[in-house]
């Protein structure tokens, strides 16, 4: 099931381009962003990320995700 906190996960993955740097970010564990990542690309059936080197960077769906503001997040 989708939650907020995986799309709170996948925005500061996105935004850092590093799972270290967003666990940081977020006061999570990086194995707890990996997990919610995970999770997250189960539950939409789509690849979401792309490791690249040392960083991470979002396929074009998981651009898509990352656009996803729900109401409770406001503006």
């Amino acid at each position: 099931m989708l939650s907020l906190t995986h799309l709170k996960v996948l925005e500061a993955v996105a935004r850092h381009g590093s799972v270290t740097e967003a666990a940081k970010e977020l006061h999570y564990s990086q194995p707890s962003v990996s997990h919610h990542l995970g999770r997250l690309e189960a539950d939409t059936g789509a690849k979401l990320i792309q490791r690249v080197g040392r960083g991470i960077r979002l396929t074009p769906k998981g651009s898509c995700w990352r656009g996803v503001r729900p109401r409770s997040w406001g503006g």
